[in-house]
């Protein structure tokens, strides 16, 4: 019996429930070994490698407890991703307005490139 491949939007979705709840497992089940994250205005790699990804969000899950993510739109074009995203939780009272950029392979994001807004009160 031939297996299914995960579409990309349904790799950019495992990521972002496994973000909000806070569950490093589910998380980085979305993620390929080889995962690069950029930073998209400086270039700047935020995380390299699977273990170094599990580790940065490990450490963020556990000082943020009330981290939590709103996709406010998707955008899927080919096997690219595009979320604009509202993030609560990375610092008391404060909302950041985001995009997440993620390229899909094999039904797992591969690389992710992400731009921060200022925050805002919440």
């Amino acid at each position: 019996m031939a297996t299914t491949t995960p579409s990309p939007e349904s790799a950019a979705q495992l990521q972002l429930d496994g973000y909000n709840a806070r569950d490093i497992d589910i998380f980085c089940s979305a993620y390929s070994d080889d995962v690069q994250l950029l930073d998209m205005l400086s270039g700047a790699v935020l995380c390299d490698g699977i273990e170094k990804l599990r580790v940065k969000y490990r450490e963020q899950f556990e000082r943020c407890p009330d981290l939590h993510c709103t996709l406010v739109k998707r955008i899927v074009c080919g096997n690219v991703v595009i979320d604009e995203e509202l993030v609560k939780g990375l610092a008391p009272g404060k909302i950041v307005h985001a995009t997440a950029i993620y390229e899909v392979q094999n039904g797992l994001i591969r690389r992710g490139w992400f731009v921060k807004g200022d925050a805002q009160a919440d």
